[in-house]
């Protein structure tokens, strides 16, 4: 099998992954619930966001792990947002990464990356993409195998 040549790959480790759910399918939810992670000096470095069956929006994040208060203060801050909101909160996942130029011109880069860690019992909390990325949200004890299977799929220089 020929591997798929990619530009590489990108590891953020140590991250908290937050998954706020229940919040109204209106203008500026999103917007208003990551603007309390900045005010208390929390940085997002991923962003998904779904509206789910019901018609609520749904928003996952990940954050670096740090202050645990600021973290805390935020968190509150969100859920005073609407009454309804609900937070779950997984420690120890990690952010990976695969990049190159012009994903969108390329069939199946996604189904192979996903496939390869499924193969492989490594589930994956959330998922991202853009023109030049895809991305998935891991437990941190899956990092060295998901780092592995992804070498042996794709060509990495």
């Amino acid at each position: 099998m020929k591997k798929e040549s990619i530009s590489g790959i990108i590891v953020d480790k140590d991250l908290i992954f937050v998954r706020i759910f229940n919040l109204l399918d209106e203008p500026d939810w999103a917007g208003s619930a990551l603007e309390e992670f900045c005010f208390y000096g929390q940085t997002v470095n991923f962003i998904a966001e779904n509206v789910d069956i019901r018609g609520k929006a749904n928003i996952a994040v990940t954050l670096h792990q740090g202050d645990l208060d600021s973290f805390s203060k935020a968190i509150d801050a969100i859920k005073n947002l609407h009454e309804d909101i609900k937070i779950e909160i997984i420690n120890d996942v990690c952010l990976v990464t695969i990049y190159g130029p012009h994903f969108k011109e390329r069939c199946g880069l996604a189904a192979t990356f996903f496939r390869t860690l499924g193969i492989r019992g490594i589930n994956i909390l959330s998922i991202s993409t853009s023109i030049s990325s895809i991305s998935a949200i891991i437990e941190k004890k899956h990092l060295t195998l998901t780092q592995e299977a992804l070498q042996d799929v794709f060509d990495v220089p």
